[in-house]
């Protein structure tokens, strides 16, 4: 999966929980919000009403002293005060520093403490002080954790059968309110109360607790949501991270993990080692013991990889029977031992079964103190395949199983790198040049055939030798394109020779194996060599060995048809590999090409010259035409005139070279 992809798959799953959990979180304090309001509000409705009591009754008294007063005259209101005052409130009147002048009633208020003094709405009140408290002091107001307890206290002593027990007095005080009045010099005080029963809190907390029970209900459910949520998006990333073949964690998570642990701070200051792991030939595994099996083996090796990945280590797979490794090594050297005994314990993953891997490793160095935030610009991807790389580099190699990425390797990668960046533009720019090399008759020592090589010419790196571009090309898939470009530089060449009248010499074309999946591949080559109107039987297509190892129905179709066409066949390196008799028996094959090997070395010189001499009666036999290539010496070149052959290539007679020196030869032989 695209780092991109999974990066909006995870913002999706947050989105998908986000708004779930922000309306519990605004709805859980709304909840808490309306409890305190509602708390609050029944204070205020237990205090505030009384409040508005004594302001009510402050204005009215204050209106009728103000309204019965006659000149400022104090004995006026007075005596007025006194008329209006007979089943009133207790009433009093004192001095500017609160001496009581006149009182009516039986209380006076206490202005000892002038500090008790509260302007409370814009009134003045006087709390009376209650013997019966230790202090002396008496509130004048209550809070509702403070009549919840008393409440509280109160029920446990209560008689439910009497109904009179909501009646019961939870807060009492007793306070004195100053009535504002314009006659200076004096204070105009009356005296009021506040009672709150047990029938106020009880039916407050009965109201409270129905609220509490109401606003549980969404409450809980919102919470359910958000919990399902969490699991949901826990079994979403799950999924996200498993490989679907082992069970166990997949590449994203592996890339995503390893970058956690590399840029941990207390982590830079050690090696680790990104490693492929590689079963060698898990494609003849699945082939011989079926795909099931195959994929069952990949778990025991997943199984086996999570036990002996430690702490700060993670693994995942790649692809098919890769796996990649982050393991911390203390050295290089400790990390191949540690490797080289992991590879012997997968060994005997499957006890009756016989299995090999190999691995490469790319080391990650400590990082200096100034350099730890680099990490964080590693890309793990990158530096994997780095890794894969090293391991390339020991195929075909036998008893060599471990590879540590190295700066050889490094420019290797480099080069490849810069090849599959330019080969599209010089194909363009035509820096891939038509090398010709002569096929000499051994008799007569005339040219009779040439072989098409490739040369590429680059403007800055000059000349590119085939080994350093066509493996890279035949890796990548570019090496089809390459060959339509030789057989029409071919095609083009034989036109050529033909309108000028030249000695058409006939050309061999190589054609990679992978052309050879194309089921059309004979029209497309004849549509390429009519394109310049050039003569099939001119045009010589070669085929590597291997080639004739793949699906053989098909190529001998394909072949077939070529031949259908006016084209000839040949196999080139016959002799390389395993050869096939019955490609020889089966395949419509026109010229057999020696390969070089049997021509060197001289410590089995008897037993090659035996198997040429066989090879060749067997060709002639079949009536093929035989080419030796890679002829160097004399005596190679009597030993083939002896035995028949009928062309030889190699630098004992030329080797490539550029067309116009190629036609200078052949007009120096005319």
């Amino acid at each position: 999966m695209g780092r991109q992809n999974k990066q909006k798959m995870k913002k999706c799953y947050k989105k998908s929980i986000w708004p779930s959990a922000l309306l519990f979180i605004i709805f859980l304090g709304s909840c808490v919000g309306l409890v305190i309001l509602f708390v609050t509000a029944f204070q205020g409705f237990l205090i505030d009403e009384k409040i508005a009591d004594i302001q009510e009754d402050a204005a009215n008294l204050g209106r009728m002293i103000e309204f019965r007063m006659q000149k400022n005259n104090l004995s006026d209101a007075v005596s007025s005060l006194e008329e209006y005052m007979q089943e009133e409130n207790d009433v009093c009147i004192t001095d500017e520093n609160y001496q009581i002048l006149r009182s009516f009633r039986n209380h006076v208020p206490d202005f000892k403490r002038v500090e008790n003094i509260t302007i409370f709405e814009s009134y003045r009140v006087v709390p009376e002080l209650d013997p019966t408290q230790a202090n002396g002091e008496q509130k004048l107001l209550i809070t509702y954790r403070e009549l919840l307890k008393r409440s509280l206290n109160a029920l446990e002593h209560s008689n439910f059968e009497d109904p009179r027990w909501l009646e019961e007095p939870l807060f009492h005080t007793n306070y004195w309110v100053e009535v504002p009045i314009r006659l200076p010099g004096y204070r105009l005080y009356y005296r009021d109360s506040v009672t709150i029963f047990q029938k106020n809190v009880f039916y407050m907390n009965v109201a409270i607790l129905v609220e509490l029970l109401l606003l549980a209900i969404p409450t809980l459910l919102l919470f359910m949501n958000v919990v399902s949520s969490v699991a949901m998006q826990k079994r979403m990333v799950h999924l996200l991270y498993q490989d679907p073949v082992t069970g166990g964690k997949n590449w994203s998570y592996f890339l995503e993990r390893s970058k956690k642990i590399l840029c941990q701070l207390w982590n830079t200051k050690h090696t680790y080692a990104i490693v492929n792991l590689h079963m060698i030939r898990y494609q003849d595994y699945c082939a011989c013991y079926g795909s099931k099996e195959g994929e069952e083996l990949l778990k025991k090796i997943d199984g086996f990889l999570k036990i002996s990945i430690g702490r700060g280590e993670t693994f995942a797979r790649f692809a098919k029977a890769d796996f990649g490794l982050l393991l911390r090594c203390a050295s290089p050297q400790q990390c191949e031992k540690r490797l080289k005994k992991m590879l012997v314990e997968l060994t005997g993953v499957k006890k009756d079964k016989m299995m090999s891997f190999c691995a490469g490793i790319y080391l990650l160095r400590p990082a200096a103190n100034w350099k730890r935030m680099q990490r964080r610009q590693i890309d793990i991807d990158q530096i994997y395949h780095f890794a894969s790389a090293a391991r390339g580099t020991m195929r075909g190699k036998e008893g060599e199983y471990i590879k540590i990425f190295d700066q050889q390797i490094l420019q290797e990668q480099i080069w490849k790198n810069k090849v599959e960046e330019t080969m599209e533009a010089a194909l363009l720019n035509e820096e891939f040049q038509l090398y010709l090399q002569p096929k000499y008759h051994p008799v007569t020592e005339k040219i009779v055939g040439a072989e098409a090589l490739v040369r590429w010419i680059s403007p800055t790196d000059g000349m590119i030798p085939p080994n350093r571009f066509i493996p890279i090309f035949e890796e990548n898939g570019f090496i089809t394109k390459l060959d339509d470009y030789m057989i029409l530089a071919v095609a083009k060449l034989q036109s050529e020779w033909k309108i000028q009248g030249r000695r058409q010499v006939p050309i061999s074309v190589n054609i990679s194996r992978v052309n050879f999946v194309k089921e059309d591949l004979a029209e497309h080559i004849c549509h390429l060599v009519d394109s310049y109107g050039a003569d099939h039987a001119a045009i010589e297509l070669e085929l590597t060995e291997s080639a004739f190892f793949g699906n053989k129905d098909l190529l001998q179709k394909i072949l077939k048809e070529l031949k259908m066409y006016g084209f000839h066949i040949s196999m080139d390196d016959f002799g390389a590999g395993y050869s096939s008799l019955n490609s020889l028996k089966d395949l419509p094959i026109d010229v057999l090409k020696l390969d070089m090997d049997f021509f060197r070395g001289d410590g089995a010189k008897q037993r090659g010259e035996i198997v040429v001499k066989e090879t060749i009666r067997l060709a002639k036999a079949l009536h093929m035409k035989i080419v030796a290539e890679g002829i160097e010496r004399k005596e190679q070149v009597e030993f083939l005139a002896e035995q028949g052959c009928d062309m030889i290539q190699g630098f004992y007679f030329a080797k490539p070279m550029p067309i116009e020196e190629f036609n200078e030869r052949v007009e120096r032989e005319l």
